[in-house]
Formats: structure tokens, sequence, C-alpha cells
């Protein structure tokens, strides 16, 4: 592979491209579309708009390609751009520059290459509109010059780009006076679904929507004359005025809460509130931007549901008599209730199903009267809930928080059984579930989140501590490897935090790629990891881990458009079957003893704890 040379110019043409503000930009229609409208003219599975940069060729529209960017020294593109004019390459197994390059012997598999110059009003050469096939072929001189023509298409963009620069640059000078009027005034404040408005710091509106308006019952002009204090339900002031008080300290950004809001005549509204606070550029507090949506009916509602239960045990207890003897008065009432319902005798046969029963479990109602409850419930909720049954025929209210009726839907619901009594003696039972789907989907997102770290999206430190409880209680042996990155306080030192994050989550990719398959990678905190692996018995094995991870991550790296070099130390910790359980800080601590061995060591290298004293040097 030839690598094309840097031309005469490569540092005025390399301003010019920084001066365009182009590069990892998002990705814009106008540049998309001419690499649709070229890849169908030509026929050619991939069409780029290449910006060739100090290290790299980055795509501004990368038609048929998922990757965003290739090394330079691989670039077809380079080489057009020191010649300035069109390249063309009918097949690159035919060409000494290119019959190695690892973008024609891999993936996309480069045979046919043709690339326009696109040249800036100045003459410099930033880049190419390129053709990509992966068969080779030839270009003709009319195809030659339509695809010089489509580059003229991405020239003009590119100049309108620098132009919208250059005025950006002669108005700056008004940017904060306009970024405040376009705040206060833009049509998203005025049209938004929900309600908006501007509160200065006293707590006197400045600005609402009509949508605001809407929801108080207050129109702009009178709520122009209150504060959100006046409005707001006595009951509900202090925590709104404690909240506000917290964002001008400064002890958050922002913050989001339910409050009632009291109509001019006198109803109270239920209402989400979300809280922002505009600062200036030097800090100072300007005014509260705040949202509003209308959740009446839902607080409501889950006010009316979480009466039901509670107040329909109690009906039914006092009126089991009387429902009994007017049956279809209880099913009256009951089918219009959004819960199941059902009544079971001690043979467990149903007595009674309300319509919500017999419209989940899709039995009419004729089927289901006498029908015996383990010939209508699928085999595996039958065998789930048989023990609840038994509790409740003894006499026992139980609750069986998780019931899947249904093998067609996802539905979860939450079934009680109350025992039913006659003159002292268990008859039956009562069953009622409630539908907690939403709720279980909630928590369950909850606890998800709770056990993830936000940056790299590996497990965090609750959740590796849980894996290695788990590991301990079942006796399985294990290797830790404690895991720490060298130099990584001098990298954000140079490079910004920026920088920083965006090594960590290419240090996480890495490790996910390294080790084996079911291996558990977690982050502490800060450059430190972890990586848990079951059934790893023997030293050699957790020696060959150990080194795998020192090698993938002693790999130079490309962070926040940044080639970082760094290195690791391992510190290796073996638990064997014989050692029982323990608690699950016992092989951490030891892991992380032996990565300062590994430190003391000289860096980019592993230690194996209680044979810390070992040299284990790695081979370069």
């Amino acid at each position: 592979m030839i690598t094309a040379p840097l031309p005469l110019d490569e540092d005025l043409r390399l301003q010019a491209l920084k001066r365009l503000e182009i590069l990892d930009s998002e990705p814009e229609e106008a540049f998309d579309r001419v690499a649709r409208l070229a890849a169908r003219a030509f026929g050619v599975p991939i069409v780029l708009v290449s910006l060739v940069d100090e290290d790299r060729q980055w795509f501004k529209s990368h038609h048929g390609l998922a990757a965003c960017e290739t090394p330079r020294s691989m670039s077809f593109c380079a080489h057009a751009v020191l010649s300035k004019r069109m390249l063309v390459v009918d097949d690159a197994l035919d060409d000494e520059r290119f019959l190695d390059n690892p973008l024609v012997l891999g993936a996309p598999y480069i045979r046919f290459y043709a690339g326009a110059p696109l040249r800036l009003a100045d003459g410099q050469v930033i880049g190419t509109l390129c053709l990509i096939d992966t068969q080779p072929r030839s270009l003709g001189a009319d195809d030659a010059q339509a695809l010089a023509d489509y580059a003229q298409l991405v020239e003009r963009e590119l100049e309108v780009r620098r132009q919208l620069i250059h005025s950006r640059t002669a108005h700056e000078r008004d940017r904060r006076s306009l970024a405040i009027s376009e705040a206060r005034f833009t049509t998203v404040f005025k049209e938004t679904p929900i309600g908006n408005a501007l509160v200065a710091l006293d707590g006197h509106f400045l600005e609402v929507n009509p949508m605001f308006s809407e929801i108080t019952g207050y129109d702009e002009a009178t709520l122009r004359k209150l504060t959100f204090a006046e409005v707001t339900h006595p009951a509900d002031v202090a925590s709104d005025v404690a909240l506000a008080a917290e964002l001008v300290a400064g002890k958050q950004t922002t913050y989001a809460t339910e409050k009632r809001y009291v109509r001019p005549d006198g109803t109270a509204i239920w209402v989400n509130l979300a809280v922002t606070l505009l600062r200036d550029a030097t800090g100072v507090p300007l005014h509260f931007i705040a949202a509003v949506q209308d959740i009446d009916s839902r607080k409501r509602s889950e006010e009316a549901l979480g009466n039901y239960h509670a107040e329909l045990e109690e009906r039914v207890r006092e009126r089991t008599t009387e429902l009994r003897r007017s049956r279809d008065a209880l099913q009256t009432i009951t089918d219009n209730l959004p819960v199941l319902i059902a009544v079971v005798d001690r043979d467990l046969r149903y007595q009674f199903n309300n319509e919500t029963f017999r419209r989940v479990l899709a039995t009419p109602s004729a089927m289901l009267r006498g029908a015996s409850v383990r010939d209508t419930l699928r085999p595996e909720v039958f065998e789930q809930l048989q023990p609840y049954f038994a509790r409740a025929l003894a006499g026992e209210r139980v609750t069986c928080n998780e019931v899947r009726y249904r093998a067609d839907e996802e539905r979860i619901w939450c079934t009680t059984y109350i025992p039913a009594e006659r003159e002292g003696k268990v008859t039956g039972f009562y069953v009622m579930s409630h539908d907690v789907t939403e709720q279980r989907h909630t928590e369950q997102r909850l606890r998800e989140n709770a056990l993830i770290d936000p940056l790299t999206g590996l497990a965090n430190r609750r959740a590796l501590e849980e894996e290695l409880g788990a590991t301990l209680a079942d006796g399985s042996p294990f290797a830790l490897f404690f895991i720490d990155l060298d130099g990584f306080k001098s990298i954000n030192d140079r490079y910004g935090h920026d920088t920083g994050d965006a090594l960590l989550r290419e240090v996480a990719n890495r490790l996910k790629s390294t080790v084996r398959a079911g291996d558990f990678v977690s982050r502490l905190g800060g450059d430190e990891f972890v990586m848990l692996s079951r059934g790893v018995t023997e030293s050699m094995s957790a020696e060959r881990i150990a080194q795998a991870a020192c090698h993938a991550l002693a790999r130079p790296f490309v962070a926040g458009g940044q080639i970082v070099e760094t290195s690791a130390s391992v510190g290796v910790a073996l638990h064997s079957a014989d050692e029982g359980g323990g608690r699950p800080d016992e092989p951490l601590c030891l892991a992380d003893a032996a990565m300062y061995e590994a430190k003391r060591a000289g860096r980019n290298t592993w230690r194996l704890a209680r044979q810390a004293a070992r040299a284990v040097s790695l081979v370069q």
C-alpha cells in the first residue's frame, strides 16, 4: 500500500477545511441528496462526500457505508487531494498503490474508485465526491463530466456554508440579545401543546402561552399581574418555592414536580411542572422557564383506582349475603369495574366471574360457571397459583404480585385471594386482580438504570457486587480482574474531560470484545474496571485473559478526535470452589492489591494475587 504524500500547501488546505466547521457535524440533507442521486445515476453501491483531515478522511455523507471515517493512510481520496485532479481506479487489485490496501482486501472490498476533487473558492482541495464499487469498472468521458458536475453541487453547498459562517461572525456581537429575544418569542413557546411560562425571579409571570392560560383558567393579561404562588394551591406553595430556591442557589439545574393550580372559579387542577433556570453568560440568573402538562384526569383516575380495591373488598364482606340473593346486581356492579373478579369454591371450580375476567381468559360466561380452575388456566399458571389457592382455603388472605393469565400478551396482574366464610367455615375464596403491567415496567426500568454506568453502558459497582455475591453463593470457581488505566489523569489534563470520557467508552468497548461470551464486565468508577470470568480455575487461563486485556488497551485509541495512547495495570484474583462463599469485597480487595503490584512493576502488565512478586512482563 502506497500512502499519498502530503501536498505542499497542506497547512493552508487544513486551515481552509477547519474554517468550514464541518468536520464531525450532523448529517445534512443537501449533501445526502447529492450522494443518493449520484449512486442512482452511476449505479454504484457506495457514494461518499469525503473530507481529508490531518489524520483521517471523514465522510460528510456516506451513502451505502456504515463507517463515518477511515484513517488517511488508507485513503484513496488523499491521492486525489494531492493531485487536485479527478482520480479513477478501474481495478484496485491492478494498482500497486492500492492492491494491498485494507479497504480493498477487507470491507468494503473496494475494486473501483472514482473521486472528483472538491475545490473551495480559494482553490484549496479539501476532499472528494467519490464513487465506489466492489466490482472493477471503467469511467467514460461523459460519466467523468457528470461526476464533476455532481462535485460542483457539493462545492456550491460548501460555499454556502462558508458564506453563512462569515455572516455569523459578522453578527456575533448581537448574538446574546438575539438569543434571548428568540428564546422568549419562539413559535415553539407559543404553539406547543403544553403550557409554557417565563417567570421572573420574584415569581411574577413574564410571558405565558395560550395553553398555559387554558390550563390555569386565567387570561394572559391577568397572569402578568400575578405570581406563581398566587395561583398555586396553598398546600403546594412551600415545596414549589423551596425547589425554585434550590435552582437559584445552583443546587440543581432543573426540577420536576406534581402540583395543583387554583383556577378563578376556585377549583384545583393537577399539573406536571418542569422548571429550568435561565442564566446569562456570566452565570447570573435571569428568569425561570416553566413547562406545564395537565394531568388532572390521570390523578383523579389514580385516586379512584387506588380506592377501588379497598372499597370492593369491604363491599364484598358487608354484602355477601345480599349479593348471593341478587347475583344480577353483583354482576352489573363488577362488570363495570376495571378488575378481574371471580368466586371459587373448595373444589376449585368457578362459581362467579365478572365480564373483565371472562374477557381476559377469552372464555364465554356459560363455559366458566362451574368450570375447573385447573382446566381453565394454563398449566404453568395453575402450578404457580396452586399454593395461593391452598392458603386461601386455609383461611389466609394472600396476594400474588405477578400473574400472566395469557401467553399471547405481556399483561401482568396483581391477584388477591380472600377467603369466603359462612358460619365460621371457609367455603372458597374470592379472586380480585388488577393490571400492574405499567407499574412493573416502570420498576424494571428503574432497576436497570440503577445497575448501569451511564457513561460506558457497562454494569456499575452495585451490579458487580450483586454478581459477585451470586457467584460466591453458588460456589462457582472464577477469576476476578481489577483493571486500572495507566496515566489517565495526564490524559484528562492534556486533552480535557470530554476526550477522557470518550476514552473510557472506547476502553469499555475493547474490554467487552476481549472477554469471553458470558463474562461480566463492569466499571467501578473513574478509570477502574473489573471483569469476572466464571469457570476459570487455573492461573494459566487467568494469565491469558489478563494478557489479552493488557494488549487490547495498549493499542492507540481514537477518542474525541484525538489519537490517545495509554495502557493498563491488571490485578488477578482466583477463587476456587473449595474456598466456599465469603464476602464480595474479599476477592475484589485481593485483585486490587495485585493491581497495585502491577503498577509498581512498571505498568502495562499484570500480577496474580498471592503470587504478585512473580516477574511477568508483557512483550510490547
